[in-house]
């Protein structure tokens, strides 16, 4: 049983070398180089920040489905500050600080209309993707907008430390302040209570609005500051940026083996979820793989995923009958 147990527990790290083993063996020239894995993290990153902050909405049973849209409109903010600033570091510094408080905010917004209005999740946040995008094409006339400068807004993205580029330690940091909330404080414990069973939460004392105000905020901030991240990657900013983003952040967690039913999951799962998809792409590139051809892969890679999520909670509620008939002594006829 413990062997079982110890199995199913590196299982996510068994399944990533097998993976980077099959693609060492396709391209065994281009893939296992330091250059091409450090590359993978750095493509991975803008996604594991964001998926570090977004997990805390599934996990309460919702989902957030306007990340893509914040990351575009705070990218899109940092970037007009700094350039209203004459490039100037003080523009960098006022230019992160309202990005992250505009992530804030919305998070805000949507923890109000979701637990006061009891609109579902997948609805507002279905909007305001929308309204978020209009903004951002408002903000930029539907152009994009350059950030050469200065150095001290382009080392976030494209910086290196210890030989690795920098989005890589801002992911690393984010994930651990994220594993660190979720598995180590009594927040963390009342955000998968919540998930778990909202109405036993609620009688046990647990404020299920406050928890939920709080999983929309920490998605909101995340999109932000991954917003910022990609802005000095790409040094520039423009309104469809974060198009499809919400799509692989939600393929990053569902393949990490958070439950979109809520109650389920970690960081680190998401994160193992979001450099897998990061080596799929790699792989396909590497192999030469039609871009046309990415997202027929990835949506096959999210039915598979989903496929054993819903067969691993039928096996959990297998085994739970099997314990309590056994509890029973087996008398029921």
């Amino acid at each position: 049983m413990k062997r079982e147990v110890s199995l199913k527990r590196y299982s996510k790290i068994f399944i990533l070398l097998g993976f980077m083993l099959v693609l060492t063996i396709i391209a065994p020239h281009s893939f296992p180089t330091i250059a091409n894995l450090s590359n993978v993290l750095w493509s991975v990153s803008v996604i594991g920040i964001m998926v570090s902050g977004s997990i805390f909405a599934i996990l309460v049973g919702g989902i957030d489905l306007s990340v893509g849209s914040m990351l575009a409109l705070t990218g899109i903010i940092v970037v007009r500050i700094i350039r209203f600033f004459d490039y100037s570091v003080t523009g960098v510094l006022l230019g992160i600080l309202a990005a992250l408080l505009c992530g804030v905010l919305v998070g805000v917004v949507h923890g109000i209309i979701i637990t006061k209005f009891k609109v579902p999740a997948f609805l507002i946040t279905f909007a305001t993707q929308s309204i978020i995008s209009g903004i951002s094409m408002i903000l930029t006339n539907n152009k994009i907008l350059g950030c050469l400068e200065p150095k001290a807004f382009t080392y976030i993205g494209i910086g290196k430390l210890f030989g690795l580029p920098v989005p890589v330690f801002i992911m690393a940091a984010v994930a651990l302040i994220s594993f660190y909330v979720l598995d180590k404080t009594q927040l963390g414990r009342y955000v998968y209570a919540v998930g778990g069973n909202p109405e036993a939460s609620r009688l046990s004392g647990i404020s299920d609005n406050g928890i939920t105000m709080m999983a929309y905020i920490f998605s909101g901030l995340t999109a932000a500051i991954g917003g910022i991240v990609l802005a000095s990657m790409t040094q520039q900013a423009m309104a469809s940026t974060g198009s499809g983003y919400e799509t692989e952040v939600i393929t990053a967690a569902v393949i990490g083996g958070v439950s979109l039913a809520g109650g389920e999951g970690t960081v680190m799962g998401a994160i193992f979820g979001a450099v897998l998809v990061g080596l799929l792409n790699n792989g396909m590139n590497l192999m030469n793989v039609p871009s046309t051809h990415h997202g027929l892969v990835k949506g096959l890679v999210i039915i598979v995923a989903v496929a054993v999520d819903i067969m691993g909670h039928q096996e959990k509620k297998k085994g739970l009958f099997a314990s309590l008939f056994r509890k029973q002594g087996g008398a029921v006829q």
